[in-house]
């Protein structure tokens, strides 16, 4: 009887709210308005800088500022040559690093461990070509991560935006 009454109600609920959004053509309006924000906010998440340099100039000059500000450098993975193999065989040079500030990444994921979040450190940036044959640095916006986050994370966030800026200072336009 209880499962009854607990699904009566789901479904009156959900009726009322089809009810309350009017039309069916404002209810795909609206979703339609979500989705293209859901994409906005998406497209966000990632920022693009174009770098001084040539394509193998960026790499080295991204390795050389991490190793001057005590980063740990991880493997280079050749992203053009993974998509090469699987049959894109006009595909541009393409390499990402992995690379970090061990003790920001440390402290980030500890607090958010100790909230039960999701650990995640934005420790990778790509080296890429794009059509207009400029070289361009890719990585995550922990600037725009930092304003999201809660206070736990906040403050952490935007001291890797901090370090992350003046990594590239010296090496994007």
């Amino acid at each position: 009887m209880k499962r009854i009454v607990t699904l009566a109600a789901l479904f009156m609920l959900s009726s009322h709210g089809v009810w309350a959004a009017g039309t069916q053509q404002d209810m795909q309006a609206a979703m339609q308005r979500m989705q293209e924000a859901q994409a906005k906010l998406m497209a966000s998440m990632m920022v693009d800088k174009k770098s001084r340099f040539g394509f193998n100039e960026t790499v080295s000059a991204l390795q050389d500022a991490a190793k001057k500000r005590g980063w740990e450098i991880g493997p280079v993975m050749d992203m053009q040559e993974a998509m090469i193999k699987a049959g894109h065989k006009t595909a541009k040079p393409f390499k990402m690093l992995v690379m970090c500030n061990k003790d920001l990444a440390e402290n980030l994921i500890k607090a958010q461990v100790a909230q039960k979040a999701m650990p995640f450190a934005p420790c990778r940036l790509s080296v890429f070509e794009g059509n207009d044959g400029k070289v361009y640095i890719a990585k995550p916006n922990t600037e725009l991560m930092a304003q999201m986050a809660t206070p736990a994370f906040a403050p952490l966030l935007k001291q890797f935006a901090e370090e992350e800026n003046a990594l590239l200072a010296k090496i994007i336009e």
